[in-house]
Formats: structure tokens, C-alpha cells, sequence
């Protein structure tokens, strides 16, 4: 979901409006707060399913541990690289301003 919202993000910012500046602003506003909800969902939706793991046949108690920790540090892997390249676009977005 994340790599798709990015592309949508970039294209956005490549197609000029037509609208007023302050209805973009807003319409902008309402993307990211929309962004940001459906990224709270599917966070909870997925420690859900590594809540309920051990119910499936065959994984165990040692099992899902293991599941839930490759989860968690490939999160943390792609969510600090995901910062670094929000950073980097960040700063090049402000040089175009």
C-alpha cells in the first residue's frame, strides 16, 4: 500500500490544478490525514493476524515468535528507509520552491 500511495503522491505533484491553491491545500490536507488512517488500520489489522498466528495448523508457540519477529524488523528495516527517502524528498521538494 505504501509504494502505491507513493506513486500516486509523486504524480499528483507533477499534474498542475486547475483548482484554487487554498482548495488543493485542503484537498492535500484531506489525502494525508486519509494516508494516515488507512496506515493506522492496516497496522492494527496485521498485529491482529500475529496475534492469532499459533491458530493456524502446524505453528507453534516458538513458531510464531520467530514469525513476529522477522515482521517486526523488516517494519523497522523499510520504515527507516522509508524515512530517509521521505528526508531526501523532502529536501528536494524545497528546492524547487
Amino acid at each position: 500500500m505504501g509504494k502505491t500511495l507513493r506513486k500516486i503522491k509523486r504524480e499528483r505533484e507533477e499534474i498542475s490544478s486547475p483548482f484554487h491553491p487554498d482548495v488543493m491545500t485542503a484537498w492535500n490536507r484531506g489525502f494525508e490525514a486519509g494516508a494516515k488512517q488507512q496506515n493506522e488500520l492496516d497496522t492494527k489489522l496485521m498485529l491482529e493476524w500475529l496475534g492469532k498466528i499459533e491458530e493456524i495448523p502446524g505453528i507453534g508457540e516458538k513458531t510464531a515468535w520467530k514469525i513476529r519477529e522477522h515482521f517486526l524488523d523488516f517494519m523497522r528495516e523499510k520504515r527507516g528507509w522509508n524515512e530517509s527517502t521521505l528526508e531526501q524528498n523532502n529536501t528536494t521538494a524545497d528546492d524547487y520552491r
